[in-house]
């Protein structure tokens, strides 16, 4: 393909504004582009002008992957160029049957092989209404006839409205077998068409989109068969819209809950579609499309799959199927193809980072170049529920599979701000699940009485929630935070406390001064050994690690955490230590609720994991139980556990092999020189038998461990094991900050 060439194809393509190229909506081919396709890959060009575009670009697109003699990978129908020949005097034969003017006549005829001459009849669209148009790009995708596309599009570009136009169409036209009846007759029916959303606010907005148009036809109000009077469409036990001609249009969301019956897909197995439609696709868990939508694809292949996302930056199904598949049609449209771009954009790009805007608006596939918190692991910690009133077991039970609610360890973090408020957040933690929970989330502004009102707050936080722990900014909030603790002080004195009272009195020992430019102290977890890290850099790199992982959950909802997630970045790099200096892209984004939701998540790890000194595995790196099962995180019966401390209390030689023994990890380097060790000072117990630990189920690993404390208890005289009068790691008693001013306060870890 020589440069002449190419330079044809580029003018099927425009380069925006801000250096993104995408497609051209209803772009003209020059005629001696189609001639070059036509005599070398030979295309179709009796059909509609769309076709021939996305047969051009397809091609070009895949040119180092297909050879020239390939043929135009996409499965479709095409579209029709227009109407057949001789369609003249039917259309005067309807107007005149009709009595209707020839211009609807045509329309008429035309809505017969024209999904989007269809939908303008059905709902009155006009193109010379610009209140009630369809988009010229949003009617190649009404149009096109391939089984397999991917939209990539920016936010508010219209995917929903397209989809909605687009289903429906399949709904009232698509035909399909579905078997013959009792006298061997072929039964035609509708589709049954699959919606699968991430979250349950998409699914909703999608079925009433769908809604809404149908209300807009009284004929085609009628064909719905059901719902009630007010809505076409049942919600329980799952989404579905049914009509008389046998279509029947069905909702699932995919989100945080739909691993409750251990097969992953929960209720989406096993069903059956003629068209699947998957709404923000790159948000879907790959597991569902592997158990749900690919199943369906390879039982029924002619099964029409529409995909549709803004990219969140992971290089998954989604980025293969627009970018590395010759068989999938890629849309690909950034927000700025809205026609009134020009006058909202200002107001996008004040909201937005660069990198946000690139992601959200642009839809470009980027993983963040300075970011802290990368694009997808912000997504995948949205989740399909809402902040709660209180603990209510019920509903975390339903909403995020908690099999316990009660056992969530809760800390609460707050950040004060003068001039963007105070923000809180509360934080659960499942020790059953080892998942991090945002709970709840206030903002209370500032103005008058702000310290009244901040105050106030946490009287009511602590009140509601009842918490293990409260880690508050100690910058701008000192005083408040000293206040609290004076009030909590003087309540206990009080006769005839109320129940806030009784909970407002434990602020004494619950609420924590934070001063993010000290150190903060671990415990190294397998000698007890101090361990200090400035408090910012903990901060981050504790909240890192849990996103990391994907270990913690947020509603879709607040868009305000969402948002400063994106907006974190890496200002410089300290030029004495090279350590980054953290901040905001964009002022007006802030970072304040952030703030709070790390804090939270630092109450947890500092007071109660294996990095203060306690038993909970919170924080615990995936990679400390490698090559194991479940049991990995899985700490060894509570004897076990109590011997350990007591010999990293009493510095006794072992317990770094031993905890590895119980982890299951450990080089066998490591292994020799620690058995080399212990042989030295006569407490290597033979009965271990080998001198790597064996990579078995927790139960074995548990003997071994068992095995090399019986040594070191025979052969080492000094050392006095747990017996009683010592608090456990199974019973841990809790020990409070102790309460000097501030600054002695603020960082003590004991």
């Amino acid at each position: 393909m020589d440069a002449q060439i190419k330079e044809k194809v580029e003018k099927l393509y425009t380069i925006n504004e801000y250096g993104f190229r995408h497609q051209v909506p209803e772009a003209v081919a020059d005629p001696d582009l189609v001639e070059y396709f036509v005599k070398n890959y030979n295309i179709k060009t009796d059909i509609h002008r769309t076709c021939i575009n996305c047969q051009i670009r397809q091609i070009t697109k895949y040119e180092d992957k297909i050879e020239e003699s390939d043929e135009f990978r996409v499965r479709c129908d095409f579209i029709p160029r227009g109407l057949p020949k001789g369609s003249a005097s039917k259309i005067k034969e309807i107007s005149q049957k009709s009595d209707i003017p020839i211009d609807r006549a045509k329309k008429l005829l035309l809505s017969t092989v024209d999904p989007v001459a269809w939908a303008e009849l059905m709902f009155g669209f006009s193109d010379e209404d610009e209140r009630w148009q369809i988009r010229s790009y949003q009617k190649e995708q009404v149009r096109c006839t391939a089984k397999r596309t991917a939209w990539r599009e920016g936010r508010r570009s219209g995917k929903t409205f397209a989809a909605a136009l687009k289903l429906l169409y399949y709904t009232f036209n698509l035909r399909v077998l579905r078997g013959r009846d009792a006298q061997g007759n072929d039964v035609i029916l509708g589709p049954e068409i699959m919606i699968v959303t991430p979250y349950q606010a998409q699914l909703t907005n999608l079925f009433e989109e769908i809604e809404s148009l149908i209300k807009r036809n009284v004929d085609l109000r009628q064909e719905v068969s059901s719902g009630t009077t007010d809505s076409l469409y049942i919600k329980t036990p799952n989404y579905k819209m049914e009509f008389k001609n046998g279509a029947v249009i069905k909702g699932f969301v995919s989100g945080l809950g739909m691993k409750a019956d251990g097969s992953g897909g929960g209720t989406m197995r096993g069903q059956s579609a003629h068209v699947i439609y998957l709404d923000e696709m790159d948000m879907i868990p790959e597991e569902i499309i592997d158990k749900v939508v690919s199943p369906i694809l390879a039982t029924t292949p002619d099964t029409i799959l529409i995909a549709t996302s803004t990219p969140i930056g992971k290089r998954a199904k989604f980025y293969n199927w627009c970018l590395n598949r010759s068989d999938f049609k890629e849309d690909f449209y950034p927000t700025n193809v809205l026609p009134h771009w020009d006058k909202i954009k200002d107001e996008i790009l004040e909201e937005s980072t660069k990198e946000s805007f690139e992601i959200e608006y642009m839809a470009q596939f980027i993983e963040g170049q300075y970011g802290v918190f990368r694009p997808s692991w912000i997504h995948s910690a949205r989740a399909d529920y809402e902040y709660y009133d209180g603990l209510e077991a019920g509903l975390i039970k339903k909403d995020l599979g908690v099999s316990n609610p009660a056992e969530m360890i809760i800390s609460i973090g707050i950040d004060w701000n003068k001039n963007a408020g105070s923000e809180f957040v509360v934080t659960g933690y499942s020790p059953s699940n080892r998942h991090w929970y945002a709970l709840d989330a206030v903002n209370v502004p500032a103005g008058e009485y702000s310290s009244k009102k901040w105050a106030d707050e946490v009287i009511a936080l602590n009140y509601k929630w009842k918490p293990s722990w409260i880690y508050a900014d100690e910058g701008y909030g000192h005083t408040i935070i000293e206040d609290l603790l004076l009030y909590a002080h003087n309540l206990k004195a009080k006769q005839g406390k109320t129940p806030v009272d009784m909970e407002t009195v434990q602020l004494s020992e619950r609420l924590i001064a934070f001063n993010f430019s000290k150190n903060v102290i671990l415990r190294d977890p397998t000698d007890g050994t101090e361990i200090k890290k400035p408090g910012k850099h903990y901060l981050v790199e504790n909240a890192v690690r849990i996103f990391e992982e994907g270990l913690f959950f947020f509603p879709y909802s607040d868009l305000v955490l969402a948002k400063q997630l994106m907006n974190y970045i890496v200002l410089r790099r300290h030029a004495s230590t090279n350590k980054p200096v953290y901040g905001v892209e964009n002022e007006r984004v802030g970072d304040h609720r952030l703030d709070a939701m790390m804090l939270s998540l630092a109450a947890l790890t500092l007071e109660e994991s294996v990095y203060s000194g306690k038993a909970l595995p919170i924080c615990q790196p995936s990679f400390v139980g490698r090559n194991n099962s479940a049991d990995d995180y899985t700490y060894p019966p509570n004897e076990a556990r109590n011997i350990l401390q007591s010999m990293q209390k009493h510095k006794v030689p072992g317990a770094l092999h031993v905890l590895e023994i119980m982890r299951g990890g450990g080089s066998e380097e490591e292994d020799r020189a620690v058995k080399e060790l212990y042989k030295k000072q006569g407490i290597w117990p033979t009965s271990t038998g080998k001198s790597r630990p064996n990579r078995g189920n927790l139960t074995n690993r548990t003997q071994q461990a068992t095995s090399v404390l019986e040594g070191l208890r025979q052969n080492n005289s000094g050392w006095i094991p747990l017996n009683s009068g010592e608090p456990t790691l199974s019973s841990p008693q809790r020990r409070g900050p102790k309460r000097g001013n501030i600054k002695n306060r603020s960082w003590r870890k004991k």
